[in-house]
Order: C-alpha cells, then structure tokens, then sequence
C-alpha cells in the first residue's frame, strides 16, 4: 500500500479507514513535507520501528529558482493588489493560481473576478469529485489560464504551465506554503516562475520569517556546494 501525501491522509477523520486497511499490508509513506507528529500517528496504525526512511536534500526546502516575494499590505487593499497583478500580466506570462484559505473566499473571489472580466476557473472542496476534475482537466489543457483555490489545488496538481502562484490568503502553516510554492517553476517549465503572498496579520510576518530563514538556509547550501565544485573543477 502506497500513500502519497502521507501527512494529509494522516488525518482524523481517516483514522478507521486507515486503521483498517495499514492493519493488513505492507506500507510505503511518501510526501514532500513530514511534519512533527507524523510518526506518532502512523505509530496508532502500524510499527514505525520497522520502517526505513529515505530522504532527499530538498525535504522541506524552498525550490531555489523560484522568487519568493511578500507583499505587506492591508486587508482590504488585497483585492485591488490582486487585480494590478493580473491585468499587468502578459498574455505569455503563463498559467496563475490564486491561493485562498477557504471555499467561501474563491466563490467571492470568483464573482469580483467575472465582474472585472477576467476569464478563470475555481475550484474548491464542496465542488463534486467529477466536476473538480472536469474544472482541472480544463486548466491543464491550457483552456483558461487563471484558477481561484483552495489548498486542494496544492498537492497532487501537476502542470507545467504555473509560472505565477498568488497567496492571496496567506497560508496556515510553513507545509501548506511549501506544497503551494511547488505548483510553479516545475520540471518542464518554460520560466522559473514567482510565488506572491499578501501578508496582512501579524501572524503571518512571523510565518514569513521561518520561510525566510528556510529559503536562506538552502542558498547556503547551495553556494557551499558550487564552491566545492568550483574548488575541484579548479
């Protein structure tokens, strides 16, 4: 049994689910971000002790080539920030998604966006499984280029074509931002691509300042490899 996006599937509501299906086979747990407690967790359905655990350099870390940019602002400037941004966007500027923490804000969202005539998609999780895959299907193949969204959109939505991720409500938790920031500069792309986040609450300020840190950490790193690649090169 594999499970992709193991620290989603870890939920509570899955627990008798879970329970009984991992009771009965073999697992195999992958996802680009593992946060604390994961392993207590699957500790309830499973013997953690047993796994072998496979790990890359870039666990948790921000794509390098991608710019991360924040934007501070008042709440009720985001909507006039958002609409500069996308009028401003060349027709070649590439696919957009525009990140929202709820279902209730992309319908919103959605409705301000058809008055301003700007052609998109949304897609949320009270939608129907089959029209969220129609509505995703459309996206891929090019037919609209702008997608209002909740973090459904965030894992398992594999495209080429994002060259710019929008924040518009600032993600929760550093994981959420990490797996939104992963829909643009992907294997493929044309463009390395942008992510830009409206940070608007002071607890947001302090999240950008673990992603800061998290983005510096691995600049770091990467130029401490260039450098011993350099010195061998040499």
């Amino acid at each position: 049994m594999v499970l992709d996006e193991a620290d989603s599937l870890m939920d509570e509501s899955f627990t008798e689910l879970l329970e009984e299906i991992l009771n009965r086979t073999q697992v195999v747990v992958v996802g680009a971000t593992f946060p604390a407690g994961l392993g207590e967790t699957l500790a309830k359905f499973t013997d953690v002790g047993r796994f072998v655990t496979l790990s890359t350099q870039s666990l948790h870390r921000l794509p390098p080539h991608v710019q991360q940019k924040f934007v501070r602002l008042k709440g009720q400037d985001k909507l006039p920030e958002l609409l500069l941004l996308l009028k401003e966007r060349p027709s070649s500027g590439g696919a957009v998604l525009i990140f929202c923490n709820s279902a209730s804000t992309v319908n919103w969202l959605s409705y301000i966006l058809d008055d301003h005539k700007i052609k998109h998609l949304r897609l949320q999780g009270q939608m129907s499984a089959a029209a969220r895959a129609g509505i995703f299907a459309s996206f891929q193949k090019g037919e609209v280029s702008v997608l209002v969204c909740t973090d459904l959109a965030s894992r398992g939505l594999d495209t080429s074509s994002v060259q710019l991720v929008v924040n518009y409500d600032f993600p929760d938790t550093l994981q959420d931002y990490l797996h939104r920031a992963g829909r643009v500069g992907r294997v493929g792309s044309k463009a390395a691509g942008a992510v830009v986040s409206f940070v608007t609450h002071r607890w947001d300020v302090d999240l950008v300042r673990k992603i800061e840190t998290c983005y510096l950490e691995n600049i770091e790193e990467l130029l401490h490899q260039l450098i011993r690649f350099t010195y061998f090169v040499t």
